[in-house]
């Protein structure tokens, strides 16, 4: 029965997907109606619970507005939830990965500032001792030309750390959802030694300021690693371009 039920929850995410995807591309406004259950049961030759499901998920998104005794409808697109699995893999296959690319790394560029300033604040001196010990294996790692696999690892876990260090669980857990969807492209970019050797050394800026109990020079150091990471991207960290 377990895996039934996966097997209908896997559908019912593909599912969700296929629907997200013509509204991510602008084929239905907000306020259009889409298929009933039985109309998307048909054309996709899936069950009704499937169908039902598929809908629920993109209602909990924020893409669907679902009123009982009413016909469902497209919801306005600020109100998408674009870290949801369907949403923003939804937004990938319409052409549209590069512009959330860009949202996410402005929300990086307000959100990582801000936590590292407060884990410059809030650190114990046992959480700064475990900044500088990963820190020192980022070093040593990078100078070693060590596996990227690893380093990227590193590199989640120190922003992690600075992340939970802020004290702020909703914080927290935001930069972890935005950093999450953007690690895929940072693991399937090409990064080079040189690139593992700065990002370790940018890492240690910030590391130094957090552990100094600077909260100025942590925000100011992290900016600067958000923009460099950004460029490694080709994405422009600011709105409209500017």
């Amino acid at each position: 029965m377990a895996t039934a039920l996966s097997s209908r929850t896997k559908v019912s995410e593909d599912l969700a997907i296929l629907l997200a995807e013509p509204l991510a591309k602008g084929e239905m406004v907000a306020g259009d109606p889409i298929a009933s259950e039985v109309e998307l049961a048909e054309t996709y030759g899936v069950s009704r619970p499937v169908a039902r499901e598929a809908v629920q998920m993109l209602a909990l998104a924020g893409v669907l507005l679902v009123q009982h005794g009413k016909r469902t409808t497209v919801r306005p697109e600020r109100e998408w939830n674009v870290l949801s699995p369907s949403v923003n893999i939804a937004f990938e296959r319409a052409g549209r990965g590069d512009e959330l690319r860009r949202q996410l790394y402005e929300v990086r560029l307000v959100l990582e500032s801000a936590c590292a300033g407060m884990a410059a604040h809030h650190a114990s001196n046992a959480e700064r001792d475990n900044i500088r010990a990963i820190i020192e294996r980022t070093t040593e790692l990078a100078g070693a030309n060590g596996s990227m696999e690893r380093f990227l690892e590193l590199d989640r876990v120190f922003h992690g750390l600075l992340y939970s260090l802020t004290g702020n669980l909703p914080m927290s857990q935001i930069a972890r959802d935005v950093q999450g969807y953007l690690a895929s492209s940072w693991e399937s970019s090409k990064l080079t030694e040189a690139d593992m050797s700065e990002s370790a050394r940018q890492h240690q800026v910030i590391g130094q300021a957090v552990i100094a109990g600077d909260s100025e020079a942590a925000k100011k150091a992290m900016d600067h690693h958000i923009r460099w990471a950004a460029a490694i991207e080709r994405v422009d960290p600011e709105p409209n371009g500017s």
